[in-house]
């Protein structure tokens, strides 16, 4: 029976599982599907997180850049606060438009990390974190300083002869503004004084780094007195930072140091980096792409703080430093060019003038510089020492044209009687100045010698006073007066029926409008019937008493003895090419 039952039961689950066999095989078939199907999901998302994932690279300071970085974005975000939120998402609807004056003195550099990660940056990972904003600025507690080290910086270098104006065509006019760059070392200073000489900006220092091998920055002792009071004079100013700089790092710390200094003046011109180098300067060995890392640096970080930057350099550095990557800094950032020339220079022999003037010749160059420092040896109202110029290039203006005037356009003089040949006589320039002061002349006998005004005036003849003003945009204008010295006894063409004679007349006609027979030049003197004592008066029109004609006699013997040596000049002892040595034809 127990066999039997074993068997039946047996039978019954065989019976069941034949029944359900289709069923379970689907059932587990589907089971593994999900099973295989979650596991590649995970797999898959694993691959994909860590294909994104660089494997650690085996350069510790390029891992501790991208480390540094992703640290500074998280800090960054981190430190934004709350109430931004709501002008961020309305950025995203309407660009903002951020004054520079309220970015100033909001520092990009409150979330700046250690120090020790800065300077764990290569140059160039350092350099794109301050483009980026990332790097902001440093902690001016964690800046060594050593006022020590504040020195005055002598100029070296040699100044340039100015080259000779073009000829082809009239320079092209600037409008320009006069400036000056001083530091605690001019002493103090008269502002008023300063404005009242034509002073209308100046860059004033504000710190600036040691040049000798520890480089430690100090700052400016008279910074907020000389801002202030040129700013109440009503001057522009600016500010510069006498570099020395060798890394983006210590640029960083210029521009950090610089903003810090600057917080709450009142600066209306560009913020300088002035990076100067020289024999036995901590600066003499950097070049090409360090340099340009260098400017980027403090540029950047003085951008981003709501001041306009702008970079002092020279020739030699434009030249041999940053070579073909000039084109790339000037493009982003103002030039202010160290270029003076001697002819500003009163202990040069080529001087001509303290200031520059409309005209004066402006330094060639291939790229745009908007301030130009053009002397060393200034010398300015205000100020005890002397002072660097410096010129501001505004763009270009109109022109008028320039004009001499003369009052009359002929004169005569009795001879020995001196004049002045300025009398009447102006110039105004193409830019409306009064120019009087520049004018020549030349004065020239008939026969085109040119004499001294002193000859002219005790010889009888005619000459030809020409004025010269060179403009110096539109080139040499010219004036012509004719001028007749004459001798004492000729009538005066203003009374021609007066017998009465004139020892100054004003035309250069009198002498041949004279109708007296007796003072013409041609009759020999022995012909005249008036030598009787009882001749009629040589007018013809009534008979004097014999007293009356008797001095009448005597005029006309007189007249006519001396204008018989009238032809005296002309078969004088002196050749009749002959020329007198020139005058210095100046007022």
């Amino acid at each position: 029976m127990k066999n039997k039952t074993e068997k039946g039961k047996q039978g019954s689950i065989a019976r069941f599982c034949s029944a359900h066999e289709k069923r379970a095989k689907a059932s587990l078939i589907i089971c593994a599907a999900v099973v295989i199907a979650t596991i590649g999901s995970v797999c898959g998302v694993a691959i994909l997180s860590n294909s994104e994932t660089p494997a650690p690279s085996e350069n510790i300071e390029l891992n501790a850049a991208e480390q540094y970085l992703s640290k500074a974005s998280i800090e960054s975000s981190e430190t934004t606060p709350t109430e931004n939120s709501t002008a961020v998402e309305e950025s995203e609807k309407k660009p903002a438009v951020k004054s520079l004056q309220k970015k100033r003195g909001n520092l990009t550099g409150s979330h700046v990390v250690k120090i020790g990660d800065l300077k764990s940056l290569s140059d160039e990972d350092l350099v794109d974190a301050i483009i980026s904003g990332s790097a902001g600025v440093i902690e001016i507690s964690q800046i060594e300083t050593d006022q020590s080290q504040n020195q005055d910086v002598v100029h070296t270098g040699s100044e340039a002869t100015p080259p000779p104006p073009e000829t082809s065509e009239p320079a092209s006019l600037i409008d320009f503004e006069l400036g000056i760059d001083i530091s605690e070392f001019n002493g103090t200073i008269d502002w008023n004084a300063v404005k009242a000489d034509g002073i209308t900006f100046a860059f004033i220092r504000c710190g600036g780094r040691g040049w000798g091998s520890e480089g430690k920055i100090y700052k400016d002792n008279k910074l907020v007195t000389n801002v202030n009071n040129a700013r109440a004079a009503g001057l522009k100013v600016g500010v510069y930072f006498f570099s020395q700089a060798i890394t983006p790092y210590e640029a960083l710390e210029e521009a950090s140091f610089t903003l810090d200094l600057i917080k709450g003046l009142d600066i209306n011109l560009p913020v300088v980096l002035d990076w100067e180098t020289g024999t036995g300067y901590r600066t003499w060995d950097l070049y090409g792409q360090d340099y340009v890392n260098v400017l980027t640096a403090f540029c950047s970080t003085i951008a981003q703080n709501g001041y306009t930057p702008c970079v002092y350099t020279n020739t030699s550095d434009i030249n041999n430093r940053l070579g073909s990557y000039s084109g790339e800094i000037f493009s982003k950032y103002k030039l202010w060019y160290a270029y003076p020339y001697s002819v500003y220079d009163p202990g040069s022999s080529s001087y001509i003038h303290n200031y520059y003037e409309a005209g004066d010749t402006i330094p060639p160059r291939s790229y745009f510089f908007e301030y130009w420092q053009y002397s060393w040896h200034g010398k300015v109202a205000g100020i005890s020492t002397d002072v660097d110029l410096n010129l501001r290039i505004l763009g270009s203006t109109s022109l008028s044209e320039p004009k001499i005037t003369v009052a009359n356009t002929s004169i005569s003089s009795a001879v020995g009687q001196q004049i002045d040949p300025m009398d009447g006589v102006s110039a105004i320039s193409s830019q409306d100045q009064d120019k009087t002061g520049d004018i020549t002349y030349e004065i020239k006998d008939s026969s085109g010698n040119t004499v001294s005004l002193e000859k002219a005036q005790q010889k009888i003849g005619k000459y030809t006073i020409t004025y010269t003003y060179k403009d110096s945009f539109k080139g040499t204008i010219t004036a012509t007066v004719t001028w007749e010295v004459t001798e004492s006894g000729t009538p005066s063409p203003s009374s021609p029926e007066s017998t009465t004679t004139s020892e100054s007349t004003t035309s250069s006609e009198t002498t041949a409008t004279s109708a007296s027979e007796s003072t013409t030049a041609t009759e020999p003197s022995g012909t005249s019937e008036s030598t009787t004592g009882t001749s009629e008066s040589t007018t013809g029109t009534s008979e004097s008493t014999t007293g009356t004609s008797e001095s009448a006699t005597e005029q006309s013997v007189e007249t006519t003895e001396t204008s018989g040596e009238t032809t005296a000049p002309e078969t004088s002892g002196e050749p009749a090419g002959s020329s007198e040595p020139t005058d210095a034809a100046n007022t």
